[in-house]
């Protein structure tokens, strides 16, 4: 419906420190949510459902919640967050007319999978969006994504062009290295 208004008040910083994610560690807690707005309660079961027989698989025990959300518009999510001993990450699908609820699991399940048999400590979508304050921070930054993304790699080209900074990108290992420009 639109139509809403924010207020922000940002106050000035004194720099960014340095970020060092390179060990994701182990999968400490995992808790999937399974929502459905106008639709029967008896799909976010089904994405429920389907997504428990995943994730038992890799041995884990997830916490599962069911979510009956308010929405102007009818819709389905499977939303999983995966807490690591290094780093959260998080996985989601959403469903549309025709997706049947177990595919729309199936697709979440398939991400967090995909990352937890990676060496990454963030997803590709947040290390997209960490290069510039990477860049930014004063020192030496890095972090290790389960890819590298085109996304990544146009992030990374934008930014060199406005600041006088080389990043390492090791596109076996999702490494990206930098030493940021400590802006203030």
């Amino acid at each position: 419906k639109g139509g809403g208004k924010i207020r922000a008040s940002i106050k000035n910083t004194h720099g960014l420190n340095a970020i060092h994610l390179s060990n994701r560690g182990e999968v400490v807690n995992l808790h999937i949510i399974s929502a459905v707005s106008n639709l029967p309660l008896s799909i976010a079961e089904r994405q429920r459902d389907q997504a428990s027989k995943q994730i038992e698989y890799l041995g884990l025990n997830p916490t599962i919640s069911i979510e009956n959300a308010p929405s102007p518009g009818q819709g389905t999510v499977l939303f999983i967050s995966a807490h690591f001993d290094g780093s959260i990450a998080g996985f989601t699908s959403l469903g549309k007319r025709g997706k049947r609820a177990e595919e729309v699991a199936d697709d979440a399940c398939k991400e967090f999978i995909k990352f937890l048999h990676s060496k990454g400590v963030v997803g590709v979508h947040l290390a997209d969006q960490l290069v510039l304050y990477m860049a930014l921070a004063g020192g030496h930054s890095t972090l290790i994504t389960e890819s590298i993304t085109e996304h990544i790699r146009t992030n990374i080209w934008v930014i060199e062009q406005f600041l006088p900074l080389k990043f390492d990108v090791e596109e076996k290992t999702g490494k990206i290295g930098v030493d940021g420009i400590g802006f203030k």
